[in-house]
């Protein structure tokens, strides 16, 4: 019976797989240094980790799946002190993003920015800067199609409030909108030095923008209102004349001629709309209905 069971056990592990050596061997790493200010703590610390994410890419007309390794950096110096609340005096995101294949990672794709926090999700990476007092969160967005800056997000959703828009095939034509409102904590990077300036909306790719549009408000970020807004974007159609977050539409064709006859909504509160109509895969400011005081005006793209 021993016999037996030893003989078991043997075929059981030459059944095994060999494990082969890895395509992919890297490690994170932790940094932290501590100095005295007077008798406060100056807490300097280097965070990485590692994430893997996936994405179908039909840009080409064949279609693959996408892998990529993203290391994610957050380098913050913070100042903490008896009796004082703690002050992040820097917090930078730097992100290197390798395609991930049989053979190992390709070339890297570099991202750096202000954020506390980072995500990484299907083709995008995701880095949140909190802000502090009346300043709401901003969720800046990279594309890991081509490493480009998408745009900033504000509002309600765990990365801010995006609306989406697709038609049939292929999936790489889906369309996304996207609004930074004041204020935050990215106000000055995001919307200029020109505080008369208090939103900016951006129609983009999954892989780069297409417009931007500054928003002017009576005021401007000097005034109290984007205090009192709860923005929502919203596409209204003939089908939904109260608006949705997604649109589809049921055509093949090209963006320009499927991607039209709608209107995009910026509801800044249940008294405040802004409406700009979507002709022809752009959106155009100089038909928008705006209240009295507000402006729209389409800026470069960078």
């Amino acid at each position: 019976m021993r016999h037996a069971a030893s003989l078991a056990a043997f075929l059981a592990l030459i059944a095994l797989p060999a494990l082969a050596d890895p395509i992919v061997d890297e490690k994170s790493t932790t940094e932290t240094s501590i100095t005295m200010d007077d008798k406060a703590y100056l807490i300097h610390t280097i965070n990485r980790w590692h994430d893997v994410t996936s994405f179908y890419d039909d840009r080409t007309g064949t279609g693959e799946m996408k892998r990529y390794l993203v290391e994610s950096e957050i380098e913050r110096l913070s100042r903490e002190a008896d009796e004082e609340e703690i002050d992040i005096q820097s917090s930078v995101l730097r992100i290197k993003a390798r395609p991930l294949t049989p053979r190992g990672l390709g070339e890297a794709m570099t991202m750096e920015t202000k954020a506390d926090e980072v995500a990484v999700s299907g083709p995008y990476v995701i880095a949140t800067l909190w802000g502090c007092c009346v300043e709401q969160p901003s969720h800046e967005v990279f594309s890991l199609y081509t490493g480009k800056r998408l745009f900033s997000a504000t509002g309600e959703g765990e990365s801010g409030d995006w609306l989406t828009m697709g038609k049939k095939a292929p999936n790489y034509d889906q369309r996304i909108v996207a609004a930074h409102i004041a204020f935050t904590a990215r106000d000055a990077d995001e919307l200029s030095e020109d505080r008369d300036v208090v939103g900016l909306i951006t129609y983009a790719t999954e892989a780069e923008p297409l417009q931007r549009l500054t928003l002017r408000a009576p005021g401007g970020r000097d005034s109290d209102l984007p205090l009192e807004w709860t923005s929502k974007l919203l596409w209204l159609t003939k089908r939904e004349p109260e608006g949705i977050d997604h649109a589809f539409f049921e055509q093949v064709g090209v963006a320009q001629e499927v991607y039209t006859g709608i209107t995009l909504r910026l509801r800044l509160d249940d008294q405040t709309n802004i409406d700009i109509p979507l002709v022809a895969d752009r959106l155009v400011p100089g038909e928008a209905k705006l209240p009295d005081g507000y402006a729209l005006t389409e800026v470069a793209v960078e």
